[in-house]
């Protein structure tokens, strides 16, 4: 029976994945890593920035100027961390890189805004990353705005009223982190499947299997379970560390549609994996090769940063490149109180698996 067989097959690829370590890890590894590194390094505490804050006034305006640079905040954290209101401190730390920027309210600060006059604030800043800079003075600018709305009266005539489309911010190591699972899902079946089908010709078992009556279908399938499988213990792995470490909080209505698209791109990517597989014939060529593809996506492809925020260039790359998509539809229905229509990413996905799976039967047909 042709089941037999593909149960087979399958069999045999999740005994020989389990026993190497180095085809367990390396799928494995993708997304944890990003995850740790991007979800730590950028954002892991929040959104406050280390700064220096020195008072040289003592009167209430000045305290209140104080007060709300302290006190601004995102709808996730503060923006500011005042390290230090010590000017020589500030000034050391700032030129050693350890401040992005220092804010000095002037001696006279209140007696200048008494007088009808406008003060003149101090800044030191660290500007060798131009992207930090250019936060760091939006912030300052908006701390100004507030205070001149909430103790100057008059000095504001434009006031900005504000609709999110969440009630509250997404945590970026928390949107890295949705994105890594995300990353497993796809990275999981591709490399896995692509893994065990080279395993074919470096166990020279691909001899026996041209000699098997019909081998095709069976194989197919077979690759295509294991890898599922392995697949799926990659991203459960993922999914876990997501959950407890980085706050990820899928909504359980949501499960099912994202279940639903996670599989389809999980076949898709295992039927690729089994055309690479079948194509190069060797992992240590075919692990850089899709881990560096898939990395690379994780970054332009909006895993890191929505694509709404990468440069003009690279959205016009990812128009045509369908990871984009999958971490687009996945991140919308998994944070968005409105998410898009899903009837064309059901559409996509399904036709992305069918289209999948047969470039990976014709490859592998091909080769034996």
């Amino acid at each position: 029976m042709k089941l037999d067989r593909t149960l087979s097959v399958a069999t045999k690829n999740l005994r020989q994945w389990s026993r190497d370590r180095q085809a367990m890890v390396g799928p494995m590894l993708i997304p944890l890593v990003l995850m740790a590194l991007c979800g730590v390094l950028f954002g892991f505490g929040g959104d406050d920035w280390p700064i220096g804050l020195v008072n040289n006034d003592d009167g209430p305006q000045a305290a209140a100027f104080a007060t709300e640079i302290t006190e601004l905040h995102s709808n996730s954290s503060p923006y500011f961390n005042v390290v230090t209101t010590d000017a020589d401190e500030a000034q050391r730390l700032v030129d050693e890189g350890r401040l992005q920027l220092v804010i000095t309210i002037p001696d006279g600060f209140d007696a200048t805004l008494t007088a009808g006059g406008v003060p003149v604030l101090e800044t030191q800043v660290f500007n060798i990353n131009t992207d930090m800079m250019k936060n760091a003075r939006l912030r300052l600018d908006r701390a100004v705005l507030d205070f001149a709305t909430n103790h100057v009266p008059g000095t504001t005539p434009i006031t900005i009223t504000q609709t999110t489309t969440r009630p509250d911010d997404v945590w970026r190591r928390s949107f890295i982190a949705n994105s890594a699972v995300i990353l497993a899902i796809m990275v999981g079946a591709a490399l896995n499947t692509a893994n065990m089908v080279a395993r074919e010709w470096e166990r020279r078992t691909a001899k026996e299997i041209r000699l098997a009556p019909r081998p095709l279908g069976p194989l197919v399938a077979g690759n295509l379970i294991a890898g599922l499988v392995a697949g799926l213990v990659n991203t459960l792995l993922t999914l876990l560390v997501a959950v407890t470490i980085f706050g990820v909080r899928i909504p359980l209505d949501r499960v099912p549609i994202l279940l639903m698209i996670g599989t389809g791109v999980a076949i898709a990517c295992a039927g690729i994996g089994i055309a690479i597989g079948a194509w190069l014939r060797d992992y240590r060529s075919i692990q850089p090769l899709l881990m560096v593809t898939f990395a690379g996506s994780f970054f332009a492809a909006g895993g890191f940063s929505s694509v709404a925020t990468l440069p003009t260039g690279v959205q016009a790359f990812d128009r045509f490149w369908p990871p984009s998509y999958v971490f687009e539809i996945m991140q919308a229905w998994t944070w968005m109180p409105d998410p898009p229509d899903i009837l064309p990413m059901a559409l996509a996905t399904t036709a992305a698996a069918l289209i999948g799976v047969s470039i990976g039967g014709w490859a592998l047909s091909r080769r034996l």
